[in-house]
């Protein structure tokens, strides 16, 4: 119930926000870009179809572009960015073959301490958030060197809360994943998704002078309508999203959310 309602809020607001858009145009005031970032953890074999007309739905409504790319953007275009936290194997092997099908860049954010490994911040193996193994070693330096639409970012070392660990654990979280990727790509990496979406303005302050220059947290946001913004918002999506749901949130009607979040 409580899904069906964001849906008919996410709806009304959008129609409300496609009429005052209308209107500005009237007056000769242009529309703005608008650029979404969408993100996943988990998609099952059984669910690579479903997940196939998603990103039908994202290159119809949208221009697909890098996460960690801020291009010349058109007004009143929308764009949209496909990203994956966590780096599981079996994920991966099933959306790659979508995504290169429709030219769809993707960034994969690695918790570095765990690579190779199953998920050991998921208890139960037949949860729907086990996606399986974790990317290893060498299945990034395969990925970077044969997938040109692949770029990776930093989840971290261990996925664990930085809030719930030591400020010195934090430190080294943000910072020894970062040089452990750049180690095995061989080039800078300059996104972080902090695990959980847990994390403080003292983290966000490591995390610049560590050397990122994206961060991305959970809250229903559209991403750089501020170009110095520190801290951009992504929308969260998954295979069994309902089309309407999915097409809502590449056009950003879900953003009212975030009002919500603030709150929290």
């Amino acid at each position: 119930m409580k899904r069906l309602l964001k849906l008919i809020i996410s709806l009304v607001f959008w129609v409300c926000s496609t009429i005052w858009s209308a209107l500005l145009g009237l007056m000769g005031r242009p529309s703005k870009a608008r650029r979404v970032v969408l993100y996943y953890h988990v998609v099952k074999r059984e669910e690579r179809g479903g997940f196939a007309k998603q990103m039908d739905a994202v290159t119809d409504l949208a221009r697909p572009v890098r996460s960690g790319d801020l291009p010349a953007l058109e007004g009143g275009r929308q764009y949209a960015a496909v990203v994956f936290d966590d780096a599981f194997h079996e994920t991966l092997q099933v959306v790659l073959p979508e995504l290169r099908r429709r030219n769809i860049p993707v960034t994969i954010f690695v918790p570095t301490g765990c690579l190779g490994l199953e998920p050991p911040w998921i208890n139960d193996r037949a949860s729907l958030h086990n996606g399986g193994r974790i990317l290893a070693e060498d299945d990034i330096r395969q990925l970077a060197a044969a997938e040109p639409l692949v770029s990776f970012g930093s989840h971290c070392v261990t996925h664990r809360p930085l809030t719930d660990i030591t400020d010195r654990e934090a430190r080294e979280e943000i910072f020894e994943s970062k040089a452990h990727l750049e180690t095995i790509l061989g080039c800078l990496v300059e996104e972080l998704s902090f695990p959980h979406c847990a994390f403080e303005q003292r983290h966000v302050d490591w995390a610049l002078e560590a050397g990122y220059r994206r961060i991305y947290s959970v809250q229903p946001l559209l991403a750089f309508r501020n170009p110095r913004e520190l801290v951009t918002g992504r929308f969260r999506v998954d295979p069994t999203d309902w089309p309407p749901e999915f097409r809502l949130k590449i056009l950003g009607a879900y953003c009212w959310l975030s009002i919500r979040h603030g709150r929290e």
